[in-house]
């Protein structure tokens, strides 16, 4: 089968990436641009059109469109005023300010507060309607309240309704009906329902899961709506695509309904990219460093497979959506130091965006950032930042981080340099011990695979510190995020909530609960145009001892819809929690707690471009002097991508200059190019950590 031309783009906040694959498989192009901030689009539409014009080819040749962005998060984080309203059931008017009533995390903060609820208590209402948790109807939805909350929320100025009633995972019917009823006394206004946005139990995490679906409705119909229709206009025929949470694809008209499910699209298509880079090289354990303008995402990947979590978190507010596990972190390449009262050194979370930019983008920035501390510090060339595309001023570099570092702490330039980018990567390095040591695992048992734009310049340090010997670095690391969602497949997740002890279970009906969740899951697979062929479906059950709060998930076989065992799922269960806890419990009770259905369409597999083996050694294009630490500044030599082929090897101290990133290596370690271009780095035995 022929693979269509494929675009992948991701906007983040400081650059969109963008990657281009012919169907041949042979033409391979990566682009950078400037993200826009005001009306994502132009950016978007700026860099689809040049990329086109690189590989010379009409829009009407594009066969996929692929697009992941950060703007779910931003409008989350950044807490935009958008008013939106809550309609619940009565006495849960205030579920989203309860939440579970935990402890705060940090027992001795005295200046920790709660978050505020995405929904003011004022436009929290509550009508009267009730179900039990088997989807009887116990008290009747009282349609005259129904209709006057509705009326009272529009006059409010509320843009978009969050519908969350009790127990509505087991019977939907009455979120149905408001839903109607919005049509008749509000139809300028969204609703989300819970039981379509989260359908399962647990009030709180489902409430909040439908506030932010609510709150990001607006602004994610309206982009999503202008990117199409841009797009359309422009001759491009693909139906668009997005990348969701879990690390798969879905088109945009399923966006605009589920659109917290696109949460993290961005860093996700990073995730996704690492991973198939790395199999190509036939590695299967892996830790991402995601490292670009605003931040610092990271994630760990076992045996393949990335960690995946049913709870994971926007900003302060729960998701109770199926997501990759990842920890971000404000350190990116526009992060800005300062020192603080005290007399120390900060570094992060706040960033200097793309507008104004660190200083050395001449666009007005007066503060120092990690980019204005590697330009200093000589490991960025300041005359190829993105392939020359943008000049990078070191004279207003220094004069930012003489004033906001180097005077103020009374040190040199290039220890204020060396001292801004240690305080990043120890923050980086903690981030990287959360998703591992953390979970009892050891990072030097895995691969650092390190991308984004500025990931390569703190790759090596960040293992040595780890104890990490293996690194390795994508042909084109600035764009790995883009690479990524080119190589996802469509995914999406289902979830059926089934409360029933194990050994009662009536087994029969579980199955046939499968059976309607795979014809639902083909269903969809369908509407997003999925081919027959290329479908896979991954059911599995969520089990709990008696009176745990928390679930772990057993896959089930691709047969499972037929029949299951209790003595199967009992005996692996005890494994499974013995393998995560450390112990089982045996003679407690087992309860079946949902079912879960991951519906797959599969795409044709991306055949990254190779290269001819190198002949000779590899030819610097000259040198530069540059800070290796505090006390010691050397003449390095500098390295082009595009000049190294397979079997070159390289000696630290080097630079590799990307048209997207740079690539720092330190004295004792060694790289090694394939024939795709990887950048495979090796610490000499001698300097190994134990």
């Amino acid at each position: 089968m022929t693979m269509a031309s494929r675009l992948g783009i991701d906007t983040g906040g400081t650059h969109t990436d963008l990657v281009y694959v012919d169907e041949s498989g042979k033409t391979f192009l990566t682009l950078k641009v400037a993200t826009t901030p005001g009306d994502l689009s132009e950016g978007i539409l700026a860099g689809t059109e040049t990329i086109l014009a690189m590989a010379g080819v009409p829009p009407a040749s594009l066969g996929r469109f692929i697009y992941g962005t950060t703007l779910v998060t931003n409008l989350i984080v950044q807490g935009s005023e958008l008013p939106i309203g809550l309609i619940t059931t009565h006495g849960f008017r205030d579920v989203l300010a309860i939440g579970r009533a935990s402890r705060k995390l940090n027992i001795y903060d005295i200046y920790w507060h709660p978050a505020q609820p995405l929904v003011p208590r004022h436009l929290r209402l509550t009508v009267p309607e009730r179900s039990d948790y088997q989807g009887a109807i116990v008290t009747p939805l009282d349609e005259d309240a129904a209709r006057l909350a509705l009326r009272e929320l529009a006059a409010a100025g509320v843009q978009s309704i969050a519908v969350c009633f009790l127990h509505a995972y087991a019977n939907p019917r009455h979120e149905q009906r408001v839903r109607e009823l919005a049509a008749e006394e509000c139809p300028q206004v969204d609703i989300s329902l819970s039981s379509e946005v989260a359908n399962e139990f647990r009030e709180y995490e489902r409430m909040s899961t439908t506030a932010v679906n609510a709150y990001v409705s607006r602004s994610i119909t309206h982009h999503l709506d202008r990117l199409a229709g841009a797009l359309e206009s422009s001759g491009v025929p693909a139906t668009p695509a997005i990348m969701r949470s879990n690390g798969g694809l879905m088109t945009f008209s399923m966006a605009k309904r589920l659109p917290v499910a696109i949460t993290h699209s961005g860093p996700m298509g990073g995730i996704i990219g690492g991973i198939a880079i790395a199999a190509a090289c036939g590695i299967r354990d892996l830790i991402t460093l995601d490292m670009g303008g605003t931040s610092a995402d990271v994630s760990l990947v076992a045996d393949g497979s990335p960690v995946a979590t049913t709870r994971g978190k926007l900003g302060h507010y729960p998701v109770l959506l199926p997501m990759l596990d990842l920890v971000t972190i404000g350190a990116g390449g526009g992060s800005i130091a300062r020192v603080d009262e005290g007399k120390a050194l900060r570094v992060g979370p706040t960033s200097a965006g793309s507008v104004p930019g660190p200083a050395c983008y001449g666009q007005g920035g007066k503060d120092a950032t990690m980019t204005d501390a590697n330009l200093v510090a000589g490991r960025l060339n300041g005359e190829y930042f993105l392939a020359g595309a943008r000049a990078l001023r070191r004279d207003l570099a220094e004069a930012a981080l003489r004033d906001n570092v180097a005077q103020p702490l009374g040190m040199s330039l290039a220890a204020a340099a060396i001292g801004v980018l240690t305080i990043a990567e120890s923050h980086m390095v903690n981030a990287i011990k959360l998703i591992s040591v953390q979970r009892g695992l050891d990072p030097r048992d895995f691969t650092l695979v390190a991308f984004g734009g500025a990931g390569p310049l703190h790759a090596v340090r960040l293992a040595e510190e780890l104890g990490i010997t293996r690194v390795l670095i994508p042909p084109a690391p600035g764009n790995a995020s883009a690479m990524g969602l080119l190589a996802a497949d469509i995914r999406h997740d289902l979830v059926r909530t089934y409360f029933a002890d194990l050994a009662q279970t009536d087994l029969e009906a579980l199955a046939a609960t499968l059976r309607e969740m795979l014809e639902e899951g083909a269903s969809v697979l369908e509407a997003e145009g999925s081919q027959p062929a290329l479908r896979r479906f991954l059911p599995a059950v969520d089990l709990r001892y008696q009176g745990q709060n928390y679930e772990l998930t057993l896959p089930l076989s691709s047969d499972a819809a037929q029949g299951l065992a209790v003595a199967d799922l009992e005996k692996r269960f005890h494994e499974r929690h013995r393998q995560v806890y450390g112990y089982d419990l045996k003679e407690r009770v087992i309860q079946v707690v949902n079912l879960r259905l991951t519906a797959i369409g599969g795409v044709e597999p991306v055949h990254w471009p190779r290269h001819d083996d190198a002949a000779g050694t590899a030819v610097p294009t000259g040198t530069r002097p540059v800070q290796l630490d505090r006390n010691r500044c050397e003449q390095v030599s500098i390295y082009r991508v595009e000049t190294l082929g397979g079997g070159h090897s390289l000696v630290g101290p080097a630079i590799v200059e990307y048209p997207g990133s740079t690539l720092f290596l330190p004295d004792g370690w060694t790289a090694t190019i394939d024939s795709m271009r990887n950048a495979h780095l090796n610490q000499d035995s001698g300097r190994n950590r134990s």
